[in-house]
């Protein structure tokens, strides 16, 4: 292992180019979290120099202190091999986002430099930005080369004219009147604003200054709005003449005051253990990402083609096709998602649930790359096989959290996701490998598990034990000849409110007397509401569903706060019916569906058509009637006249006919013969 030390111009000055190994990630850094600080710390530096410029003069250079430099990170690469016609290139193991953010600095400086009228600054960066060639591959000239979904990227702002042509290519509104917004590649938005924020310093505007006096509001707070927001940037503080003494004192800046720690490996140094020494212990990667890392510097460490096996396999993590099939970041797998008390991309959710369904054993959320290493090496794995297997079984798990259609398998993620119930997505898992999708055992397991976890969440009994209780079931599976099987009968086995199934008779019990609304939380009422709605279709209506789910809300048909409406009047009443009522009001015989507008129209009125003031007003009957969904349909029957205790308890047990039926649950005696 070789160290050194550089600074930005040196490190981008000989011909060489800086190579992202397509397994890792692409561009990740934002503005507000790395741009913004990075040009921070840079332009301290630049003012710094420049106020001890300007005293050297005064007072003479051999009495002041020499400057402070400032160090920005370290950079690990990995020789490549050269050949005839190709530039020097190194492999990047650690430091590509410090990497590629400094090359678009140099871009966007460059853009900016050549706006002074008199100024070498911007031939010199020429040479800086960019190898002269010539060479055999036109994509040697590139000093800095990433994954490929940010090459489109970096090519065009390598040849871009100036930032006008870049607005131009990468708008943030599109479409009529441009009232859709787009987001912005990141390296575009980098660029954008290291080469306003260029402008801006040769101007003398920090942009740590507010923007008016006494405002909280910094002209960097007005960047990052206007390049997230607007297709047009106005250049800072545009009045202002640009100062080519400061493009000077930047450039000097980036060649003396700015260094870096580089670390070339030699031979003998192996890139997976220094990558996971550097990356495992605190750093902000993902843990899919050191996952990623370790599989394919193993590939390269046995001979393999990790290009092909990228390609083959991985590529789709990282990549996707937009409408105008254009290859751009795929932000599917980046993007967060919540899962009981944990919040992580999706990707990472996906390896932790993953390398629990592999080692069938828990994992912490903490430990996923070490645990998904340490089985990986129990064994010889075939690499490209294994990723195959992974990609598949990543399929099976966006199913599980980003359900789209109304199949069976879909119902059973809207449902599981609303319940909150991601423990059992290792146990999911293993079904949807051993199971294909028209298989009727998968539709029987999964609708067991179904009507484990709804009886269980109308019952209110606890779920803090479901990580152990699908972690059995999913050890109980994995060898049987017929897990269907196997899975029901390990359910009906379970004793106890901790891991029980509910009997019919439990389920009954909670559903016509336990105050879902207010005990179960209107979500989750929704959800098993819904699941209801979309049984009680036939298949041509199910293509008529109408109404958006999540759009849908919880309606109390009689209102929660019924008493002070006067529409509702409660006969001989006293506490112990007041408590009677109170409790029905939310039981599922008085909840409904409705879309937002339609639930606020119908409000806290009365059931039936009311006059007021000599006009008739609708009431939530008539109001049903706008209603598309079957379980509004109940209500629209002419003999239906008031709206009590006895009209809820009615429908409650007709919903729970239907609730019986759709969440079943075999007798153990019929299942033991």
């Amino acid at each position: 292992m070789q160290p050194g030390k550089t600074s930005v111009t040196s490190l981008f000055n000989a011909p060489a180019q800086y190579l992202i190994p397509v397994f890792q990630r692409g561009y990740v850094w934002t503005l507000e979290k790395q741009v913004v600080p990075l040009w921070a710390d840079l332009e301290d530096r630049a003012l710094r120099l420049i106020e001890r410029t300007e005293m050297a003069q005064q007072v003479g250079v051999q009495s002041l202190k020499p400057l402070q430099k400032h160090f920005l990170g370290s950079l690990v690469l990995t020789p490549m091999h050269s050949s005839f016609g190709r530039v020097t290139a190194y492999e990047v193991i650690d430091g590509q986002q410090r990497t590629t953010t400094l090359h678009l600095l140099m871009l966007a400086f460059r853009h900016a430099a050549k706006m002074l009228d008199s100024s070498p600054v911007a031939q010199m960066l020429d040479g800086v930005v960019r190898n002269p060639g010539p060479y055999t591959v036109v994509e040697d000239h590139h000093k800095v080369w990433p994954t490929k979904a940010g090459r489109a990227e970096i090519a065009f702002l390598d040849q871009a004219a100036d930032c006008a042509s870049v607005l131009a290519a990468y708008p943030a509104r599109a479409g009529k009147n441009g009232k859709q917004r787009v987001e912005r590649p990141l390296m575009v938005q980098a660029y954008l604003y290291l080469h306003h924020a260029c402008l801006a310093y040769l101007r003398g505007v920090s942009l740590e200054d507010p923007v008016a006096a006494e405002s909280e509001r910094t002209w960097a707070d007005a960047l990052v709005h206007s390049i997230r927001n607007e297709n047009i940037l106005t250049p800072l503080q545009a009045h202002l003449p640009l100062q080519p003494a400061r493009a000077e004192m930047f450039f000097m800046t980036l060649q003396e005051l700015v260094q870096i720690m580089t670390l070339t490996l030699e031979t003998e140094d192996d890139p997976q253990v220094i990558f996971e020494t550097l990356n495992a212990r605190g750093e902000p990667l993902l843990a899919s990402d050191l996952v990623r890392n370790f599989v394919f510097l193993e590939a390269a460490r046995r001979g393999q083609s990790v290009e092909a096996l990228y390609a083959n396999h991985w590529q789709g993590f990282d990549e996707c096709r937009d409408q105008n099939n254009i290859v751009t970041a795929n932000r599917y797998w980046r993007e967060k998602e919540r899962q009981g008390r944990i919040t992580s991309p999706r990707i990472d959710l996906f390896f932790f649930h993953y390398t629990v369904l592999r080692r069938r054993q828990e994992t912490m959320v903490s430990h996923v790359f070490q645990s998904f290493k340490e089985w990986w090496q129990e064994e010889p794995r075939d690499i490209d096989a294994e990723l195959a297997r992974i990609v598949r079984t990543s399929v099976f798990f966006r199913q599980l959290i980003s359900p789209e259609g109304n199949g069976f398998i879909a119902e059973f993620a809207r449902l599981v996701k609303t319940l909150d119930v991601s423990t059992l997505a290792p146990l999911y898992l293993a079904l949807r490998e051993r199971l294909n999708d028209n298989d009727p055992r998968l539709q029987q397991a999964l609708g067991d598990l179904a009507s484990y976890v709804t009886r269980r969440a109308v019952c209110g009994y606890t779920t803090k034990n479901y990580n152990k209780i699908f972690l059995k079931l999913l050890l109980e599976i994995s060898e049987a000849d017929d897990p269907a099987q196997v899975l029901r009968a390990n359910l009906l086995r379970m004793g106890g409110h901790s891991q029980a199934w509910p009997t019919d008779q439990e389920f009954s019990d909670a559903w016509m007397d336990r105050p879902v609304y207010k005990e179960l939380r209107p979500a989750k009422v929704g959800a098993i509401l819904g699941a209801l709605e979309l049984a009680s279709r036939t298949p041509d209506q199910e293509t008529t569903w109408a109404p958006v789910r999540e759009t849908l809300t919880v309606e109390h048909v009689m209102p929660q706060s019924w008493d002070g409406s006067g529409h509702y009047p409660l006969e001989g009443a006293n506490d112990d019916l007041r408590i009677r009522r109170n409790r029905l009001v939310h039981t599922f015989g008085n909840l409904t569906l409705l879309t937002q507008p339609l639930n606020s129209s119908v409000s806290n009125g009365p059931f039936l058509d009311h006059e007021r003031n000599g006009a008739t007003v609708e009431g939530k009957r008539s109001g049903f009637r706008g209603s598309l969904l079957l379980l509004n349909a109940y209500f629209l029957n002419p003999s239906m006249t008031t709206w009590e205790e006895e009209q809820i308890v009615c429908r409650g047990e007709k919903l729970l006919k239907a609730a019986l039926s759709l969440w079943g649950r075999p007798a153990p005696a019929a299942q033991e013969g």
